[in-house]
């Protein structure tokens, strides 16, 4: 309500779920259907788009960032080289366009995997050097009919900026990335623009180049779903990770 600036990360969009739990936040949930200011919860409210879909086919298709008609020059993109924004993991589908005056920044161009992988490669065998794009696919439209997509046309927003308002709150400015799963931190630019980011919401001038440098060993692990038992023999303690 204060109207701090947020700064929201890939699954952020859908980060809250309360549809089988009271709550007094259940306006908050991803599936929130109430025909008010918080239709479709936190996500639409205050980063600008809720959980809509997999644009891009999970573990087999990776995101190049490619900068939204309009937004060259703008500082979140300061010290980013053409390409520099990439990451393994899909790009999500967004309803377009985007609500109120949210302002895409990045694009998020879908490649195919063009490599062979094993289990160990966080990455899935994609690299930033993939260039082949996808051709037509068959999705499911509004009318549950399935109808031929092109993935890349249009493109989906996958970094954008908007102003966001909790009713009886104080307006803030909100900063949503659909790229961000940890393997996609690998890539300098999606760093930087992380980074950048940051100084944009805190409304302090963003550095030219910021230092984005890798701090001790960063070794992300593939983006899955893990089942408990995964966790369990893992037996990860505080002490694991210093």
């Amino acid at each position: 309500k204060s109207g701090k600036p947020v700064l929201g990360i890939r699954t952020s969009t859908h980060g809250f779920q309360f549809e089988e739990v009271e709550s007094s936040y259940l306006r908050y949930g991803n599936s929130y259907k109430e025909d008010n200011e918080w239709k479709d919860g936190f996500g639409r409210l205050i980063l600008g788009e809720k959980w809509i879909s997999h644009h891009g086919k999970h573990g087999d298709q990776s995101t190049r960032g490619i900068t939204a008609p309009g937004a060259d020059g703008h500082p979140i993109l300061n010290g980013i080289e053409a390409g520099g924004i990439w990451g393994p993991a899909e790009v999500y589908g967004v309803r377009l366009p985007l609500p109120g005056d949210a302002k895409p920044i990045i694009l998020g161009q879908v490649t195919n995997r063009t490599s062979a992988y094993d289990e160990d490669d966080p990455r899935l065998g994609m690299r930033p050097t993939d260039i082949e794009l996808p051709g037509l696919v068959m999705r499911e439209n509004d009318q549950d009919e399935e109808v031929e997509v092109d993935q890349n046309n249009p493109m989906m927003p996958i970094a954008w900026t908007k102003t966001y308002q909790i009713p009886g709150g104080q307006p803030g400015q909100a900063f949503a990335t659909t790229i961000g799963a940890s393997t996609d931190l690998l890539a300098e630019g999606t760093r930087r623009m992380m980074v950048n980011a940051v100084f944009w919401c805190l409304a302090l001038e963003v550095p030219e180049k910021a230092n984005v440098d890798l701090v001790g060993s960063y070794k992300p692990s593939r983006f899955k779903f893990y089942q408990d038992e995964y966790w369990d023999d893992k037996n990860l303690k505080i002490s694991s990770l210093e």
